[in-house]
């Protein structure tokens, strides 16, 4: 059967060349022409013409017994099974191409089917097998002195790390890969990282820092013209606004909500242009569902419903099935919100069964409680049940095989530790065995020092345990920090406001009372109380205004009385007296005072920039401007100081930045900052008025 599949794929090759058996030997192919047809196939996703061309290359290549070019097309060839999701193809040609490079020391050929390995044991669950694979990879392009190929590893590595969960080793391999790539200007291997780096910083939900690397990204690829990791920056930082706009949903921040949907689409409409130039059919699919999912949450029910037709014929041409169950049962979800409930039943129905001939528990599931909240909406309780109690069934049995998984995880890994401590006794054994046959002195000095390396190892195991505990403690005092960042800025404002209040009408009237008592008493004793007396009552006027000094500095009387204008001015006026700096002032605020919680906000804002400028600048002149018209507030702040860069600030000295930046975020503005050495200090804000804040 090979050698009937060996002569039909040479005889293809022939004809594919345009060479005739009858002169091989006279007539030299050139198989590079089909590595580059191949890879053409491949870029459109059709793996299958690919694997044909790799076979005629192939069939060539056994020819003429070329084991050179054998080991590299079958590598080629096993990666073109992995890109169709067929492991097990893929592994039978990857391991050839090994056994053929590593007889040959092409130590190159071997690294990078090394790293197709690695992939292969990821995506089955075997991430010990995938670290070493990845790991051999490395070491072989390393003594090969291959900078670009120790990078391409890293690479793997930090993927790997990124779905194992471990995001730290994740993130230190990513920038390792990044830096190797800038260095030798590989700019779409440097792209990718970056792409890849963001992704960790998705999962860390630092979403600010991810979205720092998307933008880097799509920039880079729109300049060096790289369609696709474009549209792929695009896209993620449209999945991250659309999550932002979520959470604002959930909170009641309606008007952010929409902000940030609009965001998202726009994310997408700018990808999929990208993706439309070069015909990329899935991720238009998968554009269009997002698409269409924004256009819902934006109540553009019908523009929701094209775009998710669109995805739906798209993934059914591709035969894509798990985005075919996505988008059909997105486009049912239009339906049912638009009240159209047999066809959004269509849809889910259409989902149920495709999902169920592919045994994807978790779209059954899902599928299945859409249908029942569809017929619960209609008023057949019955059949709302019957699918609901469908979805539920799906739910326990996703739930016991996690729990099945986990159990033979830790099964497994028990029984490795298990073998290697039978493994290092057995090693113990014969080593006691030998110096007893010696000397019973070397056996006590041996069994002392296993001892003791026993105790030493134990307790270093406790003491990296405890370590990785307080850590994961600390990831989530971190997380739970982050969430009530916003509602403790909002609580720290009205805590100040009541505590100045106290202060001013409590101690401080308390205090003025005493004051006045001590007046009166002073000239009816004797000289000597008297004067102890006008001390005592000394002390009370200056802790009475000291008092009245930190109520004002907590929440300015002007501020709650008069207003934002006059508390600027007012705030401006005591920098002027307290200063050399001369101050230019422009506000334009009209008559209409604003929410109390965002004058609050707003004159924190321009306290933190003033004490930065007056603290650490040396600013000779400061400039303001605050305009409020068309809905939005726009201000300008500017000094003439020394300047900084704020990536080289100390961690931790940022000069107040997070306290400005996140009271910017709560009123839903946005926030530019430019500063450099020796050309002072800038900020530009703008507040939309029509979102609802506190």
């Amino acid at each position: 059967m090979k050698k009937l599949f060996f002569r039909l794929s040479l005889l293809i090759a022939f004809c594919y060349g345009g060479i005739n058996a009858s002169n091989q030997t006279d007539r030299k192919v050139d198989l590079q022409s089909y590595l580059r047809h191949a890879k053409s196939y491949e870029k459109q996703y059709n793996y299958a013409a690919a694997r044909l061309t790799y076979d005629s290359a192939i069939a060539i290549a056994q020819y003429r017994e070329d084991a050179l070019w054998l080991a590299q097309l079958y590598r080629l060839k096993g990666r073109s099974y992995i890109f169709s999701d067929q492991n097990d193809s893929a592994v039978i040609f990857l391991e050839d191409a090994v056994q053929i490079a590593d007889s040959l020391d092409i130590d190159t050929i071997l690294a990078m089917a090394y790293i197709n390995i690695g992939n292969i044991m990821h995506d089955w669950g075997l991430p010990d097998s995938s670290v070493y694979y990845y790991k051999e990879s490395r070491a072989l392009y390393a003594s090969a002195g291959d900078s670009i190929g120790v990078g391409k590893t890293y690479s793997s590595l930090a993927i790997h790390y990124k779905y194992s969960g471990d995001f730290e080793k994740g993130i230190e391999n990513a920038l390792k890969a990044n830096i190797i790539f800038k260095k030798f200007d590989r700019t779409e291997s440097y792209v990718r990282s970056l792409i890849n780096l963001g992704n960790i910083y998705e999962k860390l939900r630092e979403n600010d820092t991810a979205l720092s690397c998307y933008k880097l990204s799509y920039k880079l690829s729109k300049k060096n013209n790289l369609p696709v990791l474009a549209a792929i920056s695009l896209m993620n930082r449209g999945i991250i606004f659309y999550n932002y706009g979520i959470g604002e949903k959930i909170n009641g921040e309606t008007g952010k909500a929409l902000i940030r949907f609009e965001q998202a689409k726009s994310e997408f409409l700018k990808a999929m242009e990208f993706s439309k130039s070069i015909n990329d059919q899935k991720r238009l699919a998968q554009l269009y569902s997002n698409i269409s999912l924004c256009n819902k949450k934006l109540g553009n029910i019908k523009e929701a419903i094209n775009y998710a037709r669109d995805a739906v014929t798209i993934f059914k041409e591709l035969g894509n099935i798990n985005g075919l169950i996505f988008a059909l049962n997105s486009l049912g979800s239009c339906y049912e919100y638009n009240e159209d409930y047999q066809k959004a039943k269509a849809c889910y129905f259409e989902s149920l069964e495709l999902a169920k001939k592919a045994k994807q528990k978790e779209a059954i599931k899902k599928t299945s409680f859409n249908l029942s909240n569809v017929y619960n909406l209609q008023g057949d309780y019955k059949k709302a049940l019957e699918y609901y109690r469908l979805s539920a069934d799906y739910q326990d049995s996703l739930f016991n095989e996690k729990k099945q998984k986990l159990i033979e995880e830790h099964k497994t890994q028990y029984e490795i530790l298990h073998l290697k401590d039978m493994n290092r006794i057995k090693e113990l054994d014969k080593k006691r065995m030998r110096a007893v046959r010696n000397v019973t002195l070397w056996v006590s000095v041996f069994v002392v020092v296993v001892l003791l390396g026993s105790l030493l190892f134990m307790r270093m195991r406790a003491r990296k345990n405890q370590i990785i505990a307080a850590q994961k403690i600390q990831k989530l005092e971190d997380e739970k920090k982050l969430m009530a960042a916003q509602s403790v800025l909002v609580g720290q404002e009205k805590e100040r406001e009541r505590i100045a209040r106290e202060l001013h009408d409590g101690i401080g009237v308390l205090l003025s009372t005493a004051s006045i008592h001590f007046s009166s008493v002073e000239t009816k004793t004797d000289k000597a109380t008297g004067e102890m007396l006008k001390k005592a009552n000394k002390l009370l006027k200056e802790a009475s205004k000291e008092i009245r000094q930190i109520s004002h500095n907590m929440m300015p009387g002007v501020l709650s009385k008069f207003g934002l204008k006059e508390a600027i001015e007012d705030l401006f006026e005591e920098v002027e007296d307290a200063s050399d700096a001369k101050v230019d002032l422009r506000l334009y605020m009209g008559e209409e005072r604003l929410p109390e919680s965002m004058e609050i906000m707003i004159y924190r804002v321009v306290q933190e920039m003033l004490n930065n400028t007056l603290k650490h600048t040396k600013a000779s002149k400061i400039t303001f401007s605050f305009s409020k018209e068309d809905g939005m507030i726009s201000m300008e702040y500017t000094d003439d100081g020394v300047g900084f860069y704020e990536e080289k600030l100390p961690q931790g000295k940022n000069l107040g930045l997070s306290g400005i930046r996140s009271r910017i975020d709560y009123l839903g503005g946005k926030l530019k900052m430019e500063s450099r050495p020796g050309e002072g200090t800038r900020y530009s804000i703008i507040i939309p008025l029509n979102v609802k804040n506190g």
